[in-house]
């Protein structure tokens, strides 16, 4: 199944870094994406992480408070 995903992205173009900076300790961590091909699929991406991030966490029975900037208020 992953590589089929793969595959689809490589038909559709789609490329680019993910960087996760991680403190298990702290229980912190935070995702940066940079260099997103196409140029304009950026926001549509970190939207898709953040809906798969609560997805996983919802899934693990955590209460999920999402701040996105531009919206008008957090979700939960």
């Amino acid at each position: 199944m992953f590589s089929q995903f793969q595959e689809q992205s490589r038909q559709m173009g789609t490329s680019g870094e993910m960087l996760i900076d991680a403190d298990p300790a702290k229980e912190f961590f935070r995702v940066k994406l940079r260099n997103i091909k196409p140029e304009n699929a950026g926001p549509q991406f970190t939207k898709g992480i953040v809906e798969a991030l609560s997805f996983l966490a919802k899934s693990m029975n955590l209460t999920i408070k999402e701040y996105i900037a531009g919206e008008d208020e957090p979700n939960e």
